[in-house]
């Protein structure tokens, strides 16, 4: 089994003016059905222009990797077709039997100082929160290997993930040593002893997780009152039963929320039953 993870950030609604929220997580498939499932997502690619075509929530970004590779129309095809692609790759994922398993956090301060000191250490969080939900999801499902499959991290600084998981596979606790892992050392549940880092231009599941990862990020923006509604909520939707612990406990088992607002905590509990 192999979970296949990116991030996201968002503002919040605190006084900050740069990220405060910060998502973590992807999709956990096992082996035939992540043939199957990149299988799906590639013929809808191919559909539109090339099955092995990038693609992102924010396809925008894609625009110099596309001018860089002389694809500048193909480009520009995926682009004002884009919402039509991601619905029809979100409906065809959705055939296919795999795990969503995300982690979100708000940072406790509002001052942007703290939030770049802090910036390491958060993403360290909110990625042994999602990763303890894996190793669960690991342990009751019991695969022969359990690999943990990475984006290429920000500003190519991969310790945040590279501690924690040594700490989580060799002693099954975080690095600052006050949690454990309820599953226990990952190194007894037959995990990589490493995680694996991937340019997710070539791979279509970490592309899918960003797409995952995005809707999420527009749904908690609907949760906190930032939107009342948008396009991410609709493609949660086509996959809401892929979610750990759906229908009635993906808050805490699908979606991880760790902060110290109960306003925020309770925004995304409710958002889950009202909106998806």
């Amino acid at each position: 089994m192999r979970w296949f993870a990116d991030n996201s950030e968002l503002n919040g609604i605190k006084a900050g003016h740069i990220p405060d929220i910060l998502l973590f997580g992807g999709i956990a498939v096992s082996p035939e059905n992540e043939k199957q499932l990149q299988k799906n997502i590639e013929d809808v690619k191919d559909k539109f222009g090339h099955h092995r075509a990038p693609v992102k929530w924010n396809f925008k970004d894609l625009k110099k990797l596309y001018k860089d590779q002389n694809q500048e129309n193909l480009y520009k095809d995926l682009l004002c077709k884009s919402k039509e692609l991601r619905t029809e790759i979100f409906k065809q994922s959705a055939i296919v039997d795999f795990t969503i398993i995300l982690a979100c956090i708000e940072a406790h301060s509002a001052k942007n100082k703290v939030i770049k000191d802090l910036k390491s250490e958060l993403t360290r969080y909110v990625f042994n929160n999602g990763l303890m939900r894996y190793a669960l999801h690991v342990d009751e499902q019991k695969p022969v290997r359990a690999e943990v499959i990475l984006d290429w991290p920000d500003k190519k600084d991969s310790s945040p993930f590279d501690t924690e998981y040594a700490n989580a596979y060799a002693k099954g606790e975080t690095f600052d040593h006050k949690e454990k892992y309820f599953s226990g050392p990952l190194e007894n549940l037959n995990f990589l002893d490493t995680p694996v880092f991937a340019n997710m231009h070539h791979s279509t599941l970490l592309q899918f997780a960003d797409l995952i990862v995005g809707a999420t990020r527009e749904f908690i923006e609907c949760c906190i009152g930032k939107k009342t509604t948008g396009f991410g909520v609709d493609m949660l939707k086509i996959v809401k039963d892929r979610f750990r612990g759906a229908p009635n406990h993906i808050y805490g088992r699908g979606i991880s929320v760790a902060s110290n607002s109960s306003a925020f905590r309770n925004g995304i509990k409710d958002g889950l039953k009202k909106l998806i």
